[in-house]
């Protein structure tokens, strides 16, 4: 069985298992049983990236990508722009020689969004959120936690042993100004040399790093 380098992966093993049909239009990854399926990848803030399947023979056949849709969500009548609006997820099928992969893209998900107001007695709109959306997010900001203490238990220790309650509400509600605060109002000069260290590969402090990673 031949296949050109720029052919898709899994039409090569589809072939060679006898599958009939299309990948594109009428075939689930479920009932792909050869294909081994691997856990997902996360980013620094503990957004779902990607995830794989891979054949028989190590090579790669599908890559999930994990996107956060940004569009305008109009309420009232008044639109507002940079509003986190749904998830999409495509799938891409990739190619022996690792040039451009087929691509299918999946209708998104849409959040059933609400607006935040300031809470000044007005009717100032401050953002939204949804049941869903809110779901999302605290999954993250825990999985960006066990990412951190498996990349570096020491910095995870020095973080949650000094801030322990104020990083225990942040994982729990989202809100981090008393957190970044305390961080930013460090007086313990020990600590202070381990958040004013540049991360290796950037120019940005350890203590940086940590606040952009924060919702």
């Amino acid at each position: 069985m031949e296949q050109s380098t720029a052919s898709i992966v899994l039409d090569y093993f589809l072939e060679k298992y006898q599958m009939s049909g299309n990948m594109v239009n009428d075939i689930s990854i479920d009932e792909l049983e050869f294909l081994t399926e691997t856990e997902p990848v996360y980013n620094l803030k503990g957004e779902k990236i990607s995830k794989s399947y891979f054949a028989p023979n190590g090579k790669e056949c599908i890559r999930i990508v994990y996107e956060k849709e940004i569009g305008i969500h109009t309420y009232n009548g008044v639109e507002y722009p940079d509003v986190w609006v749904g998830l999409k997820k495509s799938f891409h099928y990739i190619r022996w020689d690792g040039t451009q992969p087929r691509v299918k893209y999946k209708q998104p998900y849409r959040f059933d969004l609400n607006p935040i107001f300031l809470g000044d007695g007005t009717e100032t709109v401050i953002g939204f959120s949804s049941q869903k959306q809110r779901q999302v997010l605290k999954v993250e900001r825990y999985s960006a936690d066990d990412y951190l203490q498996a990349k570096n238990p020491d910095l995870y220790a020095l973080l949650y042993g000094r801030y322990s309650d104020k990083y225990e509400y942040y994982l729990k509600t989202g809100k981090k100004t008393t957190l970044v605060d305390a961080m930013n109002a460090e007086t313990d000069e020990n600590i202070n040399a381990v958040f004013d260290t540049i991360v290796f590969g950037t120019e940005i402090t350890t203590r940086a790093l940590i606040i952009m990673n924060l919702q």
